[in-house]
C-alpha cells in the first residue's frame, strides 16, 4: 500500500514537471556586429515584457495593423 502510493505520487510529479513550455526561458539572441562595427553581446530576450505599458502598446499596434487602410493616404488617379 505504502509503496504504491509513493510510486503513484512520483509518477504524477514527473508528469507535471515534464509538461512545461520549452520556450519558458526566452530566446537567445546571438552576439553580432552593428552597422558602426561595434560588437553587441549576446543576451536572452525575455518571453514576456516587464514594461508597464506593454499591454497598451500591444493593443494600439494591433488596432493600427487591423485598420491600417484607414490611416494610409490614398493615391490620386
Amino acid at each position: 500500500m505504502r509503496y504504491s502510493t509513493i510510486s503513484f505520487l512520483l509518477i504524477v510529479f514527473l508528469l507535471f514537471s515534464c509538461t512545461g513550455n520549452d520556450d519558458a526561458g526566452g530566446t537567445y539572441v546571438k552576439p553580432s556586429i552593428d552597422y558602426k562595427g561595434r560588437f553587441r553581446k549576446g543576451y536572452v530576450r525575455k518571453p514576456v515584457s516587464t514594461d508597464k505599458n506593454a499591454i497598451k502598446n500591444q493593443n494600439r499596434s494591433k488596432y493600427y495593423y487591423e485598420t491600417r487602410g484607414k490611416y494610409r493616404k490614398r493615391k490620386k488617379k
